[in-house]
């Protein structure tokens, strides 16, 4: 997997906005809100091809967290992302 190019990641106040983009622009109508770990996730493979594994150990290794939570977490966080269109 990959995160799409025309993505923008924001912190406003104490969460995160992702606006996805276009080709040529961002469209402000589709943003999706993110947690903390959410928005470390994304910005730690920008860039790069990943797994759901290789997210899966980055919240074990980050947070209190077993690898059963993480990998639930990580499954709809995948499947959110891949509905709004962020994921290649």
């Amino acid at each position: 997997m990959r995160i799409k190019d025309q993505i923008s990641l924001r912190k406003i106040a104490d969460e995160y906005i992702m606006i996805v983009g276009t080709e040529d622009s961002l469209d402000y109508t589709q943003a999706v809100s993110l947690n903390d770990s959410a928005a470390y996730l994304i910005e730690s493979v920008r860039d790069e091809d990943f797994t759901s594994e290789d997210w899966v150990d980055l919240l074990t290794e980050r947070y209190d967290v077993s690898k059963e939570q993480a990998t639930a977490d990580v499954g709809s966080l995948i499947h959110m992302l891949q509905e709004a269109n962020v994921i290649d």
